[in-house]
C-alpha cells in the first residue's frame, strides 16, 4: 500500500537519501562525477535541506510502498519559488521517485497531491523546471496538462544547463 504525506522535520535524513539516490539515479548517465558531486554537497547537504524543510514557504512531501520511502516532491510557495513568479503561481521543484517504484502511478499521485496543495493555498497555477534533455520528465508532465512557457538556468556543478518552464493552470483540473 502507498502513502504520500507532508514531510517532518525529523524526516531530514530520509529526504536526504531520497534526494541523492533519485538525483543520481536519473542524472549520473548524463553528467560528470565531478559536477554530481558538487551538487549534492551544495544542493542537497543536511544543512541546505533542513533550512528548506523549516521553511513554511517549503513543503515536501514523501512517498512510501509498505512503509518504504519510494519518492519525494518539494513545493514552493511565494519568495520561496526559484523564479519570480505572480503571487497566484505554485512551484513544483522537485518530483523524484526511486527506479525501484517508477511506473506504479506515484508520479501521478505526487502531481495530484501538488494540485490539491496550491488550490488550497489560494494559487491557480503550477509550475516546474525540467531539464530539456529528459524526455520521459518532460513526457510526464505534458501528460498531466503542463505546457512549455519559457526556459531558465539550472547549474549542476560547473555545468550550466537548460531547463523548459512547465505551467499548468489549476483551474482547468
Amino acid at each position: 500500500m502507498s502513502e504520500i504525506s507532508i514531510a517532518e522535520n525529523t524526516q531530514l535524513q530520509t529526504i536526504r537519501d531520497l534526494s541523492i539516490a533519485t538525483f543520481r539515479q536519473t542524472f549520473a548517465d548524463t553528467n560528470t562525477e565531478e559536477d554530481m558531486r558538487d551538487y549534492i554537497a551544495h544542493g542537497l547537504s543536511p544543512e541546505v535541506l533542513g533550512k528548506e524543510l523549516a521553511d513554511p514557504l517549503q513543503t515536501f512531501f514523501v512517498a512510501t510502498v509498505d512503509g518504504v520511502p519510494a519518492g519525494y516532491m518539494k513545493v514552493n510557495l511565494g519568495t520561496a519559488q526559484t523564479e519570480r513568479m505572480p503571487d497566484d503561481h505554485a512551484e513544483v521543484q522537485r518530483l523524484y521517485v526511486l527506479a525501484d517504484f517508477k511506473r506504479h502511478g506515484l508520479g501521478t499521485r505526487f502531481m495530484r497531491t501538488a494540485e490539491q496543495f496550491a488550490s488550497a493555498h489560494g494559487k491557480q497555477t503550477l509550475w516546474l523546471g525540467v531539464w530539456e534533455h529528459n524526455e520521459p520528465a518532460k513526457a510526464f508532465y505534458r501528460k498531466m496538462g503542463f505546457v512549455e512557457t519559457g526556459a531558465h538556468t539550472f547549474v549542476l556543478g560547473s555545468d550550466a544547463q537548460t531547463d523548459l518552464i512547465m505551467k499548468h493552470a489549476l483551474t482547468a483540473c
